[in-house]
């Protein structure tokens, strides 16, 4: 058989269990049809062939991100960049408000209180200083709070209404009413710029986990990658507001194809409704319509009360359900006690983890009145999965950065804002953290079948790094560099 394509010279992961790190792939069409030893080259190489010498880097399925917002990323990256990068104190970000050009209103993005010299975020009066003359919103690195300046609160018909520093909590549909809609030009801009940043870090799926998404999200999604401005495949959650528009359709987890597919129904009820922790009885409702809908289902568990109550809900739906609930998922799941692990494992549910809003999270001084014990109870992965639950990385993009490397390297070395804070005991393998954001990404989103490993039959798509991950020191993991991404069979980047 003739490759159209075959990465040559090169360390690989097993391409099945048992089997010998491949030291060459080959690729026809979309799939791999080979993986193994460099003694075919000759039997597969053909004219037409490109061989590439990868130089002894290592080969890893493609990097699939299994919680992210990539629409939102994609607009953050045009707003002012006021991240920990760029600015360092308020004058250096009202300066950056100040070059701004955008019109009708400014907005800004990534502002890290805890990085600003100050320690706190500026007030509307220091907005006024910056721009007096337009509306600005500047939105918290964590997503959850911004701060409008004055003529920002007038448009929002919030001037008078007792907010002195400008600071608003959670969503405010005041805010999002105001706001003007991105137009195409901008939108489609940061697409194509949100689309070369997972490409060069080696990210061929994404899993939307919005927990806003309806089904105009969904033919935008399809527009987006039917006109080429998303490469990665796309598993679109669907938001549990949205559930009896998508069930109406006939709609339902697994539809869609190999490039865009409906994925969970997402269940935000916190978010969604402004109470941090909604009734058990709203949150069983709500999981067994869309069980019963044919919806995988996931839950939004930012701390220990909701993952009690989602797991509440699956164990309510296997006593009233004849079917059983497959492969629920615990979004965050970041704050775990050890009594919980066993209800998680008999659920069958997956852990979906962000190690770098885990680090970004947990600064030293959160962390100094945890004992041992506690600290544990801080992404246990090691623990989750020696239970026999499956852990899949995101990254929760734009909250904190999408490349995965520094991600693996903070599961590897538990290391917090450049210190070694959470527990060691729940450090996992490097091989383990690659497993994180490959197959068990691809076991979440229904695709194990397809992507996730290197084996001949699956689909191609394949990061090659500019080194063996495996023979660094774990403090020099996140220094690696994606070389090449391969998506679809197809080198889509080159570094």
């Amino acid at each position: 058989m003739d490759a159209d394509l075959i990465l040559d010279n090169l360390v690989a992961l097993p391409a099945m269990a048992g089997g010998a790190p491949p030291r060459m792939i080959a690729i026809k069409g979309n799939r791999i049809v080979y993986a193994g030893s460099r003694d075919a080259l000759a039997d597969l190489a053909a004219l037409g062939t490109r061989v590439v010498d990868c130089g002894g880097g290592l080969a890893v399925p493609g990097f699939n991100d299994a919680h992210c917002h990539p629409i939102a990323h994609a607009a953050t990256l045009r707003h002012v960049d006021c991240s920990p990068a760029s600015v360092t104190d308020i004058a250096s970000l009202q300066a950056a408000l100040r070059r701004s050009t955008a019109h009708p209103w400014v907005r800004a993005a990534g502002c890290d209180a805890a990085a600003l010299a100050e320690g706190r975020l500026p007030t509307r009066q220091e907005l006024d200083e910056a721009v007096p003359d337009r509306p600005v919103v500047l939105v918290a690195q964590s997503g959850q709070s911004c701060v409008l300046n004055s003529m920002a609160l007038a448009r929002c018909g919030l001037a008078g209404a007792g907010i002195a520093e400008g600071v608003l909590v959670g969503n405010d549909s005041r805010l999002a009413a105001a706001l003007p809609p991105m137009t195409a030009d901008e939108i489609e801009a940061g697409l194509r710029q949100v689309n070369r940043l997972y490409l060069e870090n080696g990210i061929t799926s994404l899993q939307d986990t919005s927990w806003s998404n309806g089904h105009r999200h969904w033919m935008a999604a399809r527009h987006f990658k039917d006109h080429g401005l998303l490469a990665p495949r796309i598993s679109m959650l669907v938001g549990a507001d949205s559930l009896d528009e998508f069930a109406g359709l006939g709609l339902r987890t697994g539809m869609g194809d190999d490039h865009l597919r409906l994925g969970a129904m997402k269940i935000a009820l916190d978010e969604s409704t402004g109470n941090c922790h909604p009734a058990q009885e709203e949150i069983d409702e709500i999981a067994l319509r869309g069980h019963l809908a044919g919806f995988q289902l996931s839950f939004h568990v930012p701390d220990v009360t909701m993952l009690q109550r989602s797991l509440n809900a699956l164990a309510l739906i296997r006593r009233l359900s004849p079917t059983p609930c497959i492969r629920p998922r615990l979004e965050h799941c970041s704050i775990c006690p050890p009594h919980l692990l066993p209800a998680i494992a008999e659920a069958g549910a997956i852990a979906v983890l962000q190690p770098n809003l885990l680090a970004a999270a947990t600064a030293p001084g959160c962390l100094s009145h945890l004992d041992e014990e506690r600290l544990r109870w801080i992404g246990p992965i090691r623990s989750m999965l020696a239970a026999g639950i499956p852990v899949a990385f995101g990254s929760d993009a734009p909250l904190t950065p999408c490349p995965p490397l520094p991600a693996m390297a903070v599961a590897v070395t538990r290391r917090v804002k450049g210190r070694a804070c959470l527990s060691a005991s729940e450090s996992i393998s490097l091989e383990a953290a690659l497993d994180c954001y490959g197959r068990a990404g691809a076991f979440c989103s229904g695709r194990e079948q397809d992507v996730g490993v290197i084996a001949p039959g699956m689909l191609a798509d394949l990061a090659v790094l500019d080194r063996d991950l495996l023979a660094l020191p774990p403090d020099q993991i996140a220094e690696a560099k994606v070389v090449m991404t391969v998506l679809d069979g197809e080198v889509v980047w080159e570094g």
